[in-house]
């Protein structure tokens, strides 16, 4: 029950009995942190004194929250008086509310009884609605980046030219004491002929078995990649960046027969609809794919390079390459 204050509103001289009209929040449904108002209604007549209740941080154990305590208004006729309070309230809790009736004093020369709202207070308190058909949700928005002042990173950068300072004449004197011992830097590897890489990665896709155990994408992939990197190291064509039809345009410069020419031009067009539009080449094909690049690159290699130890591309059982090429 409600503990409630003596707020004294005097309706006359002589009285009747006081009567509650009415209790009630408007408006009874709002959306979370609205501003509503209880409104208490209380008729007397002549004589009468009535106490209107006192909201505390317990009502609605404290989940309504009560923002002003308005003051009581007066409206007669006819010889009666209708007493009327507003409490302006909020509420940041989404919950559909249902509160025992509020208690009133009434005074009158009989003594002090309590009366009752004729009915329970209920108030519906409703979180704002998201129309996901036709508004799109977005996350938060990120704190915008403030521009470097020079006071932040000025410290960085003397400390950063120290120690490259630093590291240049360790470097320095490391040099020269190697110099003056007689040692010598070592000489970077010669860099690999193209055919020779070229025929290893050719022997390394064989042993894979990619288009045996299904993974004919990958393999069309490879064996291609393969290709573009031959034709790059041995006619610095940049193949690897360009599409099927600028390797075509390009291998018209070339020294290349008309039949490699036209070999080459039909397996990187298959291998396009092999990736991107889930052709499937025969078995044979496979091979014979396979063939179009090593013998390619067999027939194409540069004369000098012949002197390179063919040891290097030798695994245990043996360079792999097809048996014939008609």
């Amino acid at each position: 029950m409600l503990l409630v204050a003596l707020v004294v509103a005097l309706c006359g001289v002589a009285g009747e009995p006081v009567k509650i009209m009415d209790a009630r929040f408007e408006p009874g449904s709002v959306l979370i942190g609205d501003h509503f108002d209880l409104v208490i209604e209380v008729e007397c007549e002549e004589g009468s004194g009535v106490g209107f209740p006192a909201i505390g941080p317990e009502f609605a154990e404290g989940r309504i929250e009560l923002l002003e305590d308005g003051r009581v208004d007066t409206l007669s006729s006819e010889g009666r008086y209708l007493l009327r309070k507003n409490y302006r309230m909020t509420s940041f809790e989404p919950a559909s509310y249902r509160l025992d009736s509020l208690a009133v004093l009434a005074a009158s020369a009989e003594g002090i009884d309590t009366l009752y709202a004729p009915r329970a207070l209920e108030l519906e308190v409703q979180i704002m609605p998201v129309d996901t058909a036709q508004k799109s949700i977005y996350d938060l928005k990120q704190p915008m980046k403030a521009p470097l002042m020079v006071e932040e990173f000025s410290g960085w950068v003397v400390m950063i030219v120290f120690v490259s300072a630093v590291l240049a004449a360790l470097i320095y004197v490391i040099a020269r004491s190697v110099r003056r011992r007689g040692g010598a830097v070592e000489e970077e590897l010669p860099k690999r002929p193209p055919h020779i890489v070229a025929i290893g990665a050719l022997e390394e896709l064989h042993n894979q078995k990619l288009w045996q155990n299904g993974r004919v994408k990958e393999y069309y992939s490879r064996l291609t990649e393969i290709l573009r990197e031959y034709l790059e190291g041995r006619y610095g064509v940049a193949a690897l960046e360009m599409t099927t039809e600028e390797i075509v345009v390009e291998m018209r410069g070339l020294e290349l027969t008309p039949k490699q020419a036209s070999e080459l031009g039909e397996l990187l067009s298959e291998s396009d609809l092999v990736k991107f539009a889930k052709h499937i080449p025969t078995t044979d094909r496979h091979e014979e794919a396979y063939g179009v690049v090593y013998y390619f690159v067999e027939e194409s290699k540069e004369v000098a390079e012949e002197r390179v130890d063919t040891k290097e591309i030798m695994t245990e059982g043996g360079t792999i390459a097809p048996e014939n090429k008609e």
